[in-house]
């Protein structure tokens, strides 16, 4: 006869004797008065022993997830099974227990109604008794024993509850193992952060003295948490802040009302201060009373340092802020406002006060700009004439903005500036503008005589020697002598207009009045007349002058500036130019540019000098090879230029073997 039982169903189950129920009473006394502290070992134990007892040859502790059966803890007489091993639960008997949700005892599995169960077909298990482990009223999963064999006696009600009382035991230990779990990973969590939390962590007692640091103390204090537990954190606190601790954040703690934001300084080991910005929570018994504070404290140094420096620059700035409760019509001011006001500092003050230290007008400006932005939200920004509570005269910028709250300004607020200095240094810089603009005016006029009378006396200098030059050829008995020193008389007017020239273009530069006015003509024949003007000095020195023109140069540029830029090039190359050396001038094209080589064979230039050629804070002064003088104005008059046309120059030198300008002028100015 086969044998299944359920709990509930006393009556087939064999009747047992009171020897067999007492040897499992024993039994389930030995599992549960086991002194291991590894509630592991306890768990294996209690399964070998009663898998012995039952006589059957397999103990499982399983959990079970959804549809998943996963052993937890087993014991079995032949390996074959692991901890974590998973099965379908739909083929374990198991699933016959969850589903009946009592005890069930199989006797011969082949001659019960689940012969057919996948159990059954996969592992031929012929007894079995299991019954459902609940935990927090959740199934957990099952207590079960199974053998290859059919339980020939059958199972008795002593069987039944001793795997009932066991699976309660079973129940109490898993969940003291998930509430230790918790625990140590709650423990593990705090230690994370307490050791990774850039934020010092403290737990204290309710006298405030610490119980735990953590570890990050010693990047804020330079203190180990060793040094800190068991002291009182009054003897670190700032003497002067010592008082408003304990009033504002100790004693409210224990009253029950923490602080989240509390400043005060405490002391570092090196001994000096940091502002502590420390947030408060309270630890209460099932009484409710304090027994625990726990702070969370973090250094804000650079931040209270900033807000002093704020401090003492709105104080120099004569800056400060301002707000209106419009329900009261309250006014709030800092201290600088008050010192703008030349009123005591922290004196009750309302709105039509703060009115009345303005001027009929600007009272009624500002009245006006209020209106406005109460209604729109508009801001205001109002310069304005102002006399402080002592009488003196200054004046302020006053900017307000409004905080509104469902459509409706509930606040106006603001900054308030004393601008009196700033006023006068105006007023004084708007003076010196009207006497510069006269003086540049005067000036103007001035360089209009200088360049249209000094051009033509020049001009009439220069035309008057090229004169007598002309003469000088038919008369005969002018001795050599005379004859060079008209020469150099001619010579030294040519240098002395050029020198003028640059003067007056430099200005123009300068002033920002110097514009090239485009025309189209041929660049080479512009610089034949540049050579021109050179060939009694190139003559002189018995230098000759090699022209290369590769192209005719149509170009579309400022002629006058075109002639100064290579009348300075050619005067450079003239004078430091040895005596019966050569000077090449070749043009040329690119795609892009038309290129102008100016190369002599002479002393060339060092690196510093090179480096310095177009610096206008540096004009390099060099003399030429027959001490020709020289203002350093030629080179950058000549850059300056060239960069109104787009264009570049570069400087190819080296002392003692000559020096080369490449003058590129883009194509893209030619019409």
């Amino acid at each position: 006869m086969v044998l299944y039982m359920m709990e509930g169903q006393n009556d087939l189950f064999k009747i047992e004797n009171i020897e067999e129920a007492e040897i499992r009473q024993r039994l389930l006394y030995q599992i549960v008065s086991q002194t291991d502290t590894n509630l592991d070992i306890q768990l294996d134990n209690a399964l070998k022993l009663s898998t012995q007892l039952l006589g059957m040859e397999i103990g499982i502790i399983s959990k079970v997830v959804d549809q998943t059966y996963i052993i937890q803890h087993h014991y079995a007489k032949h390996n074959g099974l692991e901890n974590g091993q998973k099965f379908k639960l739909g083929h374990t008997f198991c699933a016959i227990t969850l589903e009946s949700n009592r005890a069930i005892a199989i006797d011969y599995m082949k001659e019960s109604p689940w012969s057919r169960h996948p159990c059954y077909e996969f592992f031929e298990l012929e007894s079995y008794i299991g019954i459902p482990i609940i935990v927090d009223d959740d199934i957990y999963g099952t207590l079960n024993f199974s053998s290859s064999k059919p339980k020939k006696d059958g199972f008795i009600a002593a069987d039944r509850n001793l795997i009932k009382l066991l699976s309660q035991w079973i129940s109490g230990i898993i969940k003291r193992k998930q509430v230790e779990k918790q625990l140590q990973d709650q423990k593990e969590l705090y230690r994370l952060i307490s050791k990774n939390s850039a934020d010092m962590i403290c737990l204290h007692d309710p006298d405030g003295t610490y119980k735990f640091v953590s570890p990050s103390v010693e990047n804020l204090l330079g203190y180990t948490p060793k040094e800190l537990v068991g002291k009182n954190p009054y003897e670190f606190f700032h003497p002067k802040d010592q008082e408003r601790i304990k009033s504002e954040s100790h004693q409210k703690a224990l009253e029950k009302d923490p602080s989240r934001n509390f400043h005060y300084r405490i002391r570092k080991k090196d001994g000096s201060y940091v502002w502590f910005d420390t947030a408060t929570e309270i630890i209460t018994d099932e009484e409710g009373e304090v027994v625990s504070l726990q702070t969370t404290s973090r250094d804000i140094s650079k931040q209270k340092n900033l807000e002093i420096l704020f401090a003492q620059a709105q104080k120099m700035a004569n800056v400060g802020g301002w707000e209106i409760n419009l329900e009261s019509g309250k006014l709030f001011w800092t201290d600088e406002v008050y010192r703008i006001h030349e009123k005591e500092i922290g004196s009750e003050v309302f709105l039509d006060e703060g009115l009345s230290y303005f001027p009929k007008e600007a009272q009624e400006t500002l009245q006006e700009s209020l209106k406005v932005t109460l209604e729109t939200g508009e801001p205001y920004d109002l310069v304005l004439p102002f006399t402080s509570a002592k009488g003196t005269k200054k004046w302020v910028r006053a900017i307000g903005k409004a905080l509104f709250a469902e459509g409706k300004a509930y606040k106006l607020h603001g900054t308030f500036q004393d601008i009196t200095k700033q006023k006068e240094y105006q007023q004084k810089i708007n003076l010196q503008n009207k006497e510069l603009q006269n003086l540049t005016e005067t000036q103007d006029k001035l360089y209009s005589i200088i360049g249209h009378d000094l051009k033509g006396a020049f001009f009439g200098i220069t035309g008057m020697l090229e004169l007598l030059m002309y003469e000088a050829e038919d008369y005969s008995e002018l001795d050599d002598d005379f004859t060079h020193k008209l020469e150099m008389v001619q010579q030294s007017s040519r240098q002395a207009h050029q020198l003028f020239e640059n003067l007056l273009g430099w200005t123009r530069l300068k002033r920002d009045t110097l514009e090239p006015n485009y025309s189209k003509f041929e660049l080479t024949s512009e610089i034949n007349k540049v050579l021109s003007l050179f060939k009694s000095t190139a003559e002189s020195k018995q230098i000759t002058i090699n022209t290369d023109y590769r192209t005719s140069a149509e170009i579309n540029a400022d002629s006058s500036m075109v002639s100064t830029i290579f009348r300075n090039l050619i005067s450079n190359a003239l004078k430091f130019s040895e005596p019966e050396s050569e000077i090449d001038i070749t043009i040329s094209e690119t795609e892009t540019d038309t290129v102008i080589s100016i190369k002599d064979y002479g002393i060339g230039m060092p690196e510093k000098v090179r480096a310095r050629l177009f610096d206008p804070s540096s004009r390099p002064k060099r003399k030429g090879t027959n001490q020709e003088k020289g203002t350093g104005l030629g080179m950058l008059l000549c850059k300056e230029m060239i960069d109104l046309h787009q264009g570049t120059i570069k400087v190819n030198t080296k002392e003692g073997e000559g020096t080369e300008f490449i003058v590129k002028l883009p194509k893209k100015m030619i019409e």
